[in-house]
Protein backbone atom coordinates (compact mmCIF):
# COMPACT_ATOMS: atom_id res chain seq x y z
CA UNK A 1 0.00 0.00 0.00
CA UNK A 2 2.72 2.41 0.79
CA UNK A 3 4.38 1.86 -2.90
CA UNK A 4 1.57 2.67 -4.33
CA UNK A 5 0.87 5.67 -2.59
CA UNK A 6 4.34 7.34 -3.14
CA UNK A 7 3.53 6.41 -6.87
CA UNK A 8 0.42 8.00 -7.08
CA UNK A 9 2.22 10.92 -5.26
CA UNK A 10 4.88 10.99 -7.72
CA UNK A 11 2.23 10.77 -10.74
CA UNK A 12 -0.49 13.11 -9.52
CA UNK A 13 0.71 15.12 -6.83
CA UNK A 14 1.44 18.80 -6.26
CA UNK A 15 4.28 20.40 -4.01
CA UNK A 16 3.67 24.12 -3.71
CA UNK A 17 6.97 24.90 -3.10
CA UNK A 18 8.02 23.42 -7.00
CA UNK A 19 5.31 24.97 -8.09
CA UNK A 20 6.16 28.60 -6.55
CA UNK A 21 9.44 27.85 -8.78
CA UNK A 22 7.85 26.91 -11.41
CA UNK A 23 6.27 30.41 -11.65
CA UNK A 24 9.27 32.25 -10.61
CA UNK A 25 10.89 30.00 -14.01
CA UNK A 26 7.88 31.22 -16.24
CA UNK A 27 7.73 34.52 -15.32
CA UNK A 28 11.65 34.95 -15.49
CA UNK A 29 11.71 33.18 -18.93
CA UNK A 30 8.86 35.46 -20.77
CA UNK A 31 10.04 38.83 -18.95
CA UNK A 32 13.54 38.16 -20.30
CA UNK A 33 12.01 37.73 -23.29
CA UNK A 34 9.94 40.33 -23.68
CA UNK A 35 12.50 42.87 -21.68
CA UNK A 36 15.35 41.90 -24.10
CA UNK A 37 12.86 42.23 -27.54
CA UNK A 38 11.54 45.50 -26.23
CA UNK A 39 14.46 47.17 -25.02
CA UNK A 40 16.19 46.60 -28.53
CA UNK A 41 12.79 47.94 -29.71
CA UNK A 42 12.59 51.09 -27.34
CA UNK A 43 16.78 51.40 -26.50
CA UNK A 44 18.29 50.14 -29.51
CA UNK A 45 20.07 47.14 -26.66
CA UNK A 46 20.74 44.01 -27.57
CA UNK A 47 21.31 44.16 -31.01
CA UNK A 48 17.81 46.07 -31.39
CA UNK A 49 16.86 49.22 -34.02
CA UNK A 50 15.77 51.79 -31.02
CA UNK A 51 12.33 53.73 -31.18
CA UNK A 52 12.66 55.62 -35.02
CA UNK A 53 13.03 52.34 -37.02
CA UNK A 54 10.44 50.81 -34.87
CA UNK A 55 8.29 53.61 -35.13
CA UNK A 56 8.88 53.59 -38.92
CA UNK A 57 8.45 49.86 -39.60
CA UNK A 58 5.53 49.11 -37.28
CA UNK A 59 3.57 52.27 -38.83
CA UNK A 60 4.61 51.94 -42.34
CA UNK A 61 5.42 48.11 -43.19
CA UNK A 62 2.71 47.39 -40.48
CA UNK A 63 0.27 49.61 -40.78
CA UNK A 64 0.25 50.52 -36.74
CA UNK A 65 -0.51 53.70 -35.72
CA UNK A 66 2.37 55.81 -33.73
CA UNK A 67 0.50 55.41 -30.14
CA UNK A 68 0.09 51.43 -30.72
CA UNK A 69 3.55 51.21 -31.49
CA UNK A 70 4.59 53.04 -28.64
CA UNK A 71 2.21 50.83 -26.82
CA UNK A 72 3.46 47.72 -27.75
CA UNK A 73 7.30 48.08 -27.54
CA UNK A 74 6.73 49.97 -24.48
CA UNK A 75 4.53 47.07 -23.25
CA UNK A 76 7.56 44.59 -24.26
CA UNK A 77 10.17 46.56 -22.31
CA UNK A 78 8.22 47.41 -19.38
CA UNK A 79 5.86 44.58 -19.17
CA UNK A 80 9.30 42.23 -19.43
CA UNK A 81 11.12 44.21 -16.62
CA UNK A 82 7.90 44.00 -14.37
CA UNK A 83 7.27 40.48 -15.19
CA UNK A 84 11.22 39.27 -14.16
CA UNK A 85 10.76 41.44 -10.91
CA UNK A 86 7.22 39.84 -10.01
CA UNK A 87 5.86 43.39 -9.91
CA UNK A 88 2.41 44.85 -10.51
CA UNK A 89 2.34 40.76 -11.68
CA UNK A 90 -0.85 40.59 -12.87
CA UNK A 91 -1.39 43.98 -14.50
CA UNK A 92 1.78 43.33 -16.60
CA UNK A 93 0.76 39.65 -17.66
CA UNK A 94 -2.66 41.43 -18.99
CA UNK A 95 -0.77 43.72 -21.20
CA UNK A 96 1.37 41.00 -22.36
CA UNK A 97 -1.30 38.91 -23.28
CA UNK A 98 -2.90 41.85 -25.11
CA UNK A 99 0.28 42.70 -26.92
CA UNK A 100 0.60 38.96 -27.99
CA UNK A 101 -3.04 38.77 -29.16
CA UNK A 102 -2.08 41.31 -32.16
CA UNK A 103 1.21 40.09 -32.37
CA UNK A 104 -0.41 36.70 -33.32
CA UNK A 105 -2.68 38.02 -35.33
CA UNK A 106 -0.65 40.77 -36.93
CA UNK A 107 1.86 37.40 -37.52
CA UNK A 108 -0.82 34.73 -38.49
CA UNK A 109 -0.17 35.29 -42.22
CA UNK A 110 3.07 33.91 -42.66
CA UNK A 111 1.86 30.90 -41.13
CA UNK A 112 1.87 29.40 -37.44
CA UNK A 113 5.08 27.37 -37.46
CA UNK A 114 7.18 30.33 -39.31
CA UNK A 115 5.19 33.35 -37.62
CA UNK A 116 2.46 33.34 -35.04
CA UNK A 117 3.96 30.33 -32.84
CA UNK A 118 6.34 32.64 -30.95
CA UNK A 119 3.89 35.26 -29.95
CA UNK A 120 1.19 32.67 -29.01
CA UNK A 121 3.49 31.18 -26.66
CA UNK A 122 4.44 33.91 -24.57
CA UNK A 123 0.09 34.61 -25.13
CA UNK A 124 0.06 31.20 -23.28
CA UNK A 125 2.34 31.52 -21.19
CA UNK A 126 0.98 35.48 -20.21
CA UNK A 127 -2.06 33.87 -19.50
CA UNK A 128 -0.60 31.38 -17.05
CA UNK A 129 0.99 34.02 -15.00
CA UNK A 130 -2.29 36.16 -15.04
CA UNK A 131 -4.36 33.17 -13.58
CA UNK A 132 -1.43 31.83 -10.82
CA UNK A 133 -0.39 35.48 -9.74
CA UNK A 134 2.76 36.55 -8.84
CA UNK A 135 3.53 33.53 -6.76
CA UNK A 136 5.75 33.62 -3.48
CA UNK A 137 8.86 34.73 -5.04
CA UNK A 138 8.22 38.01 -6.73
CA UNK A 139 8.45 41.57 -4.84
CA UNK A 140 4.49 41.40 -5.01
CA UNK A 141 4.59 38.88 -2.41
CA UNK A 142 7.10 40.72 -0.60
CA UNK A 143 4.76 43.60 -0.49
CA UNK A 144 0.86 42.65 -0.61
CA UNK A 145 0.87 39.29 -0.06
CA UNK A 146 0.41 37.30 3.49
CA UNK A 147 3.26 34.85 2.70
CA UNK A 148 1.95 31.82 4.96
CA UNK A 149 -0.52 31.22 2.26
CA UNK A 150 2.10 29.93 -0.15
CA UNK A 151 4.06 27.59 2.55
Amino acid sequence: MTNNNIISKLLIGTNPTLFNICILLLRLCVGVILFVAGSGKVMGWFGGFGIQTTLYYFVTKQGFSVLLTYMSAYTEFIGGFLLVLGLLTRPAAFAVMINMTVAGIVSIPRGFVTGAAYPFSLFVSAIIILIAGPMLFSLDSLIFMNRSKYY
